[in-house]
């Protein structure tokens, strides 16, 4: 009998919204990823990303590395690194909205909601009536569009990692998944795939309703896919996979307890999120799949605070996250006899 090498694990990573601070958390987390979990990030089968997770999602898709996107947000690009044009600490505006417009957005996706509750989500529904924002990404999709032009994607879609980006219907509040190949839904039927250049894809993920107008791609306008879920753990239900990994910046597992007002109602938004996450990371493990989940701890929403775009706070945010993460990743893959 010849023997020979294992096959690799098939993986999965999930990139949840976050905004600016979500994005550094990440950054930190993924770099505890690939220590422990002795992987490559650029080696996973899928990754999905929303909002913030969308832009590095599409970064590893288009061959950049964990170490190279960091380095690179840090303010310390190595001579081998891609020159990026991108400035993280103005290219999404400041920490708080400009004053958007006077009139709902999107009513239509209210009344939509009351005819089809179980189809909307009612935070999308509630999206609609927000007015619309007038914040640019501009930079966001600009930078996009450079990596992927300057890594052979300005007319492709990157295949490994395939980058599977999650943005929202504005005109009927479906979750549309960019990048995702045709594949049968429950009830046998192939999903309907929409395309778009990975920019302007990110873009569209990232359009934080009343913060950025919608993204329009081929006359219909998208906006941040956060809106429907905050990670989207779900779509990889039915898909053939050995190990998945989940990092959402905008969960916490293991709160704190805040005193300021504006914080406690902070952390009543992240349980919301963190129940959803769970209850989506449980049905992946009934199907035998072994699903780590990382999210910021106390320390970190220390160094988060309470506004996830104010980019004053990254680097403290990235350098927490590398610890924090690595300590609470070796505590789960120890638990499964991954690690010692």
């Amino acid at each position: 009998m010849s023997g020979g090498a294992a096959p690799a694990p098939k993986r999965a990573l999930v990139l949840g919204a976050g905004g600016v601070l979500g994005f550094a958390w990440t950054l930190g987390a993924l770099d505890a990823v690939e220590e422990l979990g002795g992987f490559d990030a650029r080696d996973v089968d899928i990754v999905i990303g929303t909002s913030a997770g969308s832009v590095t999602a599409s970064l590893l898709g288009c061959g950049l590395s964990v170490d190279a996107i960091a380095r690179h947000h840090q303010g310390i690009p190595a001579p081998e690194d891609p020159m990026i044009s991108y400035d993280y600490d103005t290219a999404t505006g400041a920490a708080l909205p400009p004053r958007p417009g006077l009139r709902p957005a999107a009513p239509g996706l209210v009344l939509a909601a009351l005819r089809h509750p179980r189809r909307i989500s009612p935070w999308v529904a509630l999206a609609g009536l927000l007015p619309t924002g007038r914040g640019s990404l501009r930079p966001v999709h600009d930078l996009v569009d450079a990596v992927a032009r300057a890594t052979g994607y300005a007319d492709a879609w990157p295949s490994r990692p395939r980058p599977w980006i999650v943005a929202a219907d504005y005109r009927t509040g479906r979750r549309i998944v960019f990048g995702r190949e045709e594949w049968p839904n429950r009830t046998g039927r192939t999903r309907a795939v929409r395309t778009a250049s990975l920019a302007d894809a990110v873009t569209a993920s990232c359009s934080i309703p009343a913060w950025y107008p919608p993204q329009v791609i081929d006359g219909v306008p998208y906006v941040d896919g956060g809106s429907v879920s905050n990670a989207s753990v779900d779509l990889l239900r039915g898909r053939k996979l050995d190990e998945v990994y989940v990092l959402a910046p905008m969960a916490s597992v293991q709160p704190d307890r805040p005193r300021p007002l504006i914080a406690r109602l902070e952390r009543r938004m992240r349980r919301l999120v963190t129940a959803h996450l769970l209850d989506e990371v449980a049905e992946l493990r009934a199907r035998g799949v072994r699903t780590t989940v990382l999210t910021p701890g106390p320390d970190d929403l220390a160094a988060m605070g309470v506004n996830l775009m104010d980019s004053g706070r990254r680097a403290v945010v990235f350098d927490t996250s590398r610890e924090t993460s690595r300590a609470a990743l070796h505590r789960q893959l120890r638990a499964v006899g991954v690690v010692r």
